[in-house]
């Protein structure tokens, strides 16, 4: 007879509020049932970091990967936030000082078709009463992001179709760390008896007593760190499998840690504090998150946009803008508070009619979208707001590109923030073939860059005068 006992959590998303309870229990518990000779076993199923915390903005994700060291982990997968959220060279980075292990087994090196250094395929649990399990991380492939960045997101059956061939006859089962979503979740447990359990992420599921789905355990501690997922394996006499699971909300169900949103309140002023810290240059005018006036915020950001590209032409909603930003010093905290979102600039190249069909489609739900709460897709906003042009003028003679009536034969090249690819809002966008990320870096960044080289070349002017 052997029980097991697995901790898990996913999609804390850098919402520290909780974590400081968070650790300590998992670190207890851990403690508490080694003690016992008991197995144990702690996971986090992905979407640990997020840049939306001032703190993860400023350390590319490294203050988080630091912090759950304290919470015992043995084991982590990582999720879009981690996977598309940062470089290449930031990944790289992220787990370099991790001395828990990362398994990521449906992600590639681009360059060289091989498996990072920090990412384990699979990594084989031995128990204190003899069994053996297969840990797999599975995180939710995201082709066109991935590959901008440098890497090969593969996919999830493909991968679990070689891994359960070639491990099945070693283990007595598979453990899933899954950032796929929970409709992947079941499906993988309608095919692959060989899965034991998945701990799954990324659509946020809290699931209080599991799912089970043709002798497949599927768990979920929903999101933002309220829940920790508990699961139990266990073995009786004739070896077979008792598996349960159950969530604790820490909000109730664990006691608090004195000052411990004193702490995370402080981690997230250290946040603040790094990030403006870092002057990105010195706007001799406040730019208005509002069209009232030229130049705007909105205007800079279409320009920062077309200029990493050989097309002019370029749409924005005025939602993505939270703040203005003030005459003077510019840093990259004020940035990071206008454009939170974790948004990459996109070209679209499309033939004229289908722009046509396109624009046309944006100016039917223009007045509905101007007002329309949305969320999701990295949206940080309350609303979408009033959709903002560059190069494009539509009136009543016609639509007009740089001043030149649109040619339905021509091709273009429009220039947008990946968002509007997912948004249910624009089918003719979402039916182009050719789209391609033009910059590794957040909207944020792209903004602040051209922000930095405007001024650079303002400053460069002064001197030359002088």
């Amino acid at each position: 007879m052997e029980k097991i006992t697995i901790y898990h959590t996913n999609d804390i998303h850098s919402q520290l509020s909780y974590w400081p309870r968070i650790a300590r229990y998992l670190t207890q518990e851990k403690q508490r049932l080694m003690s016992k000779k008991e197995t144990v076993y702690v996971f986090d199923d992905g979407d640990a970091t997020d840049r939306v915390h001032p703190l993860t903005e400023a350390t590319n994700g490294k203050a988080i990967a630091e912090l759950l060291h304290d919470g015992s982990y043995d084991a982590v997968t990582i999720g879009n936030n981690e996977g598309i959220g940062n470089t290449k060279d930031q990944l790289n980075d992220l787990f370099s000082e991790a001395r828990y292990e990362v398994v990521v087994s449906n992600l590639k090196d681009k360059e060289t078709n091989s498996r990072p250094d920090w990412a384990r395929e699979i990594i084989l649990l031995e128990t204190n009463g003899g069994h053996t399990f297969a840990l797999v991380g599975l995180t939710i492939p995201l082709p066109m992001s991935y590959d901008s960045l440098g890497w090969n997101v593969e996919d999830p059956f493909d991968v679990l179709d070689e891994l359960v061939r070639t491990y099945r006859n070693k283990v007595d089962g598979f453990i899933l760390l899954s950032h796929l979503g929970l409709p992947t979740d079941r499906e993988i447990a309608e095919r692959y008896p060989e899965v034991l359990v998945i701990m799954g992420g990324h659509t946020h599921h809290l699931l209080p007593e599991g799912e089970m789905i043709e002798g497949t355990l599927i768990a979920g501690a929903g999101k933002f760190g309220t829940h920790i997922g508990k699961i139990t394996l266990e073995y009786g006499k004739d070896n077979q499998i008792l598996m349960t699971a159950e969530v604790i909300d820490v909000r109730s169900q664990v006691d608090p840690v004195p000052d411990e949103h004193v702490d995370m309140n402080e981690l997230y002023r250290i946040g603040n504090r790094m990030l403006e810290h870092e002057v990105l240059g010195e706007m001799n005018h406040p730019l208005n998150k509002e069209q009232v006036a030229e130049p705007n915020l909105i205007s800079l950001t279409l320009a920062a946009m077309t200029s990493l590209s050989e097309t002019n032409i370029a749409v924005v909603n005025t939602g993505l803008f939270l703040e203005s930003l003030p005459k003077g010093l510019i840093n990259r905290r004020q940035l990071h508070e206008v454009l939170p979102h974790p948004m990459r600039v996109v070209e679209v190249s499309m033939n004229g009619n289908s722009l046509r069909r396109l624009l046309n489609q944006m100016e039917q739900q223009r007045e509905k979208l101007k007002i329309l709460p949305v969320k999701g897709y990295g949206f940080r906003g309350k609303i979408f707001g009033d959709l903002y042009f560059q190069g494009i003028e539509k009136n009543k003679e016609g639509i007009y590109i740089n001043g030149k009536e649109l040619d339905q034969n021509r091709q273009y090249k429009l220039i947008t923030v990946d968002y509007f690819l997912y948004v249910p809002f624009f089918p003719e966008l979402q039916a182009q073939a050719s789209v391609r990320i033009i910059s590794p870096d957040f909207l944020r960044t792209i903004v602040g860059n051209y922000i930095a080289h405007q001024t650079s070349n303002l400053l460069d002017e002064r001197e030359e005068s002088s």
